[in-house]
């Protein structure tokens, strides 16, 4: 999968704030009303490079207004509550905390200094926002729709593939021997891709608002945000042939996939959860509640012991799961904010933001200690924030805040 990037979930990340600053004292009815006028904003993703740029978007400033608007509401009245005042109602009992044990959240640790790993290649590219592998060739989806293929064997562009009106909201990209695979959620489009005739074959009509996208040879499953389902479409026929139940309606609903250890796992912001999926038999097998520290709007790296997600905004955290017992058992904190990871020699690497201190970095987490314990930086002016993928004995990674993509040693990774 990838999928990367931010994702302004504002109704999960205000939860969580809620959760952590909010006394008790604070009427329900009212971080009720709170957290409804959040849920009416549209979701936004907002590239961290974004920032460094000043790009603002109406959709992302209507985000903004709803955010500050809600935080001036809970301001007000934990003043009025400060000042004796009252809102002629009893105060209700805080809800029962969830039963799941917060696990300890390691910081980086500070001694570690970053070291320099210097690309092969760097691949200029018009607003790249996601990448994706087949494992021989990398493609990428622009902030304007374009699909294009980097040939690994001469680090060049092919001609570009037009697959609609895409915006930089709840679009998807994933590609296989079936074929390159985008959604497009404003006309609840999933394009087909051939890579041989290199243009789109098919559109198929899916739910409602799809968002991530994820194939796997035999399947294509796509998130359906604001449906609260996976859905499966069979590459052979391009029907849509089930629909899985993940999470409730409405917005912040599923968002990404990935694949590995026998299942299909998607993030699930507005229940707080990861849901896992049997792709035989497309039954849950398991909802992994996630602790309010995180957010699970994020993408997926899997290791043959482990189950890595990377929150899309607020605490930079990365949640680790054990497939084994499906519970969480510990948080990494990160020194910025990181989207699609890849697994490279068995440990997640994500490419983090550091805004605004420049350059950023790769940094790897340990299992063992749940943290950051190697950093490399492909140099001085190194956005961070972007996709990573493993393809053609390298490492790709998207630095979308320069307009291009670097190729990376794979060596490089694995340091004597």
């Amino acid at each position: 999968m990838t999928r990367e990037r931010s994702d302004r979930d504002l109704a999960a990340l205000l939860e969580a704030w809620m959760d952590e600053v909010a006394p008790t004292a604070i009427p329900v009815p009212v971080l009720e009303e709170a957290f409804a006028r959040t849920m009416s904003a549209s979701q936004v993703r907002l590239y961290p490079w974004e920032r460094a740029v000043r790009r603002t978007s109406p959709s992302r400033r209507i985000a903004g207004f709803a955010l500050a608007a809600t935080a001036a509401l809970l301001v007000a009245v934990l003043a009025f509550g400060a000042l004796g005042g009252g809102l002629g109602m009893t105060p209700s009992p805080s809800p029962t905390p969830s039963a799941t044990p917060v696990p300890p959240s390691s910081p980086s640790p500070p001694a570690i200094v970053p070291g320099p790993i210097t690309p092969t290649a760097s691949i200029p590219a018009d607003q790249p926002m996601a990448l994706a592998s087949d494992g021989t060739s990398v493609w990428i989806l622009t902030a304007t729709g374009l699909v294009q293929r980097i040939d690994p064997a001469t680090n060049k562009l092919g001609a570009a593939i037009s697959t609609g009106a895409t915006t930089d909201a709840y679009q998807g990209i994933s590609a296989d021997r079936s074929g390159v695979w985008v959604t497009e959620s404003n006309t609840a489009t999933l394009f087909r891709v051939d890579p041989v005739a290199h243009k789109v074959v098919t559109t198929i009509p899916v739910g409602n608002t799809p968002k991530g996208v994820l194939t796997t040879g035999s399947a294509v499953w796509v998130a359906d945000v604001r449906s609260g389902t996976v859905l499966r479409i069979d590459p052979a026929t391009n029907k849509v042939v089930a629909t899985v139940t993940v999470g409730p309606t409405g917005d912040s609903g599923p968002n990404w996939l990935a694949s590995g250890l026998g299942s299909i796992w998607v993030g699930i912001p507005n229940n707080q959860t990861v849901v896992r999926i049997d792709p035989t038999t497309n039954a849950i097998q398991a909802t992994i509640p996630i602790p309010v520290e995180a957010s699970p709007c994020g993408s997926f790296a899997i290791t043959p012991a482990a189950v890595w997600i990377t929150s899309c905004g607020g605490p930079p955290k990365v949640t680790h799961i054990d497939p084994t017992t499906n519970a969480v058992v510990g948080l990494a904190t990160l020194d910025g904010t990181a989207y699609t990871p890849a697994v490279i020699d068995g440990a997640p690497w994500v490419s983090v933001d550091t805004s605004p201190s420049l350059p950023g970095a790769l940094n790897r987490i340990a299992a063992a200690t749940n943290a950051v314990d190697l950093k490399l930086v492909p140099g001085p002016t190194f956005g961070g924030g972007g996709d990573m993928v493993v393809a053609a004995g390298s490492v790709w990674v998207n630095d979308g805040g320069n307009n291009r993509i670097l190729r990376l040693p794979l060596a490089g990774f694995t340091p004597g």
